[in-house]
């Protein structure tokens, strides 16, 4: 089946604007063959954006792809992807707006996904809570360090939770009923993670979570989820999306009281500079 006819066949799936765009692919191949995905949308009379995101609903992992697509049902024979990235190099093609729109586009899914009020109680639990600890291992690691380090900023008592399985003994040990965990587990499912959040959860510590998936297992044993990204998005998209989302959280619960956390803010800031003023002068 020509992708023409995929398009055809998914066709009352799409929104009123990726619609305009399936016609016009339709209509116009050559068009989609010989441009980037900016003029294409200047063409139809729709955002880059839109354009990119119609990519994501025919579950293409981007313009590159559609373009990989179309040429084949031009030519009737399978562009590879090498050949098409060659190609690509040597017409100059935006690398930075294509990367940049997957990442937008990302993100804009993610706002469809989340559930506003989810979203407000989210927030509430990380202003009301005690304690708050912070869960990502492997490939999450670094986005859980992001989250921490962001939230330190504003309140006391945020822990990440250390991979070593003595820390995290220690730490979940440490756990009381008005502490929260934060899970980030963007990529697929870890069962440590899994393990951790069950263990943590019958605590009865409040848990929330952003994951990749919709059906994540995690879901069984979070108060809030959150699903960030789609299907066919690279892990750097689903990151981006996250980090996002993350700054959303973290900008709602300092909403919450500006003046408590403002003050904290400075406060911290001040017992920064005095440390490092003690220590330039120890070394002197």
């Amino acid at each position: 089946m020509s992708f023409c006819n995929q398009i055809k066949k998914r066709f009352i799936r799409l929104s009123r604007g990726q619609r305009k765009v399936a016609q016009f692919i339709i209509d116009n191949p050559n068009v989609i063959a010989t441009h980037i995905a900016s003029d294409v949308g200047k063409l139809i009379g729709v955002s880059e954006s839109t354009v990119i995101r119609f990519c994501y609903a025919m579950e293409l992992s981007g313009f590159s792809e559609l373009q990989q697509k179309i040429k084949a049902d031009l030519t009737g024979e399978e562009i590879t992807v090498e050949e098409s990235n060659q190609k690509a190099a040597k017409k100059n093609v935006n690398l930075l707006n294509e990367v940049m729109n997957r990442d937008v586009a990302c993100i804009l899914n993610t706002i469809n996904l989340t559930n506003e009020e989810q979203f407000d109680q989210a927030i509430k639990l990380l202003h009301q809570s005690t304690s708050l600890y912070v869960l990502g291992l492997r490939q999450s690691s670094p986005s859980a360090s992001f989250f921490t380090c962001t939230l330190s900023n504003y309140r006391k008592h945020v822990k990440q939770i250390q991979p070593e399985p003595e820390n995290i003994v220690k730490q979940i040990g440490t756990m009381e009923e008005n502490s929260l965990l934060f899970v980030l587990a963007l990529e697929e499912l870890d069962e440590d993670a899994f393990k951790i959040t069950k263990w943590a959860k019958s605590r009865n510590v409040k848990v929330i979570a952003i994951t990749h998936s919709n059906i994540s297992a995690i879901r069984d044993y979070a108060d809030i989820m959150f699903t960030v990204g789609a299907q066919k998005n690279a892990l750097a998209e689903t990151i981006t999306a996250a980090h996002s989302l993350i700054h959303a959280l973290v900008e709602g619960m300092v909403a919450q009281n500006k003046k408590e956390y403002k003050n904290f803010q400075k406060a911290n800031a001040q017992f920064d500079n005095n440390y490092l003023y003690l220590e330039k002068t120890l070394y002197i």
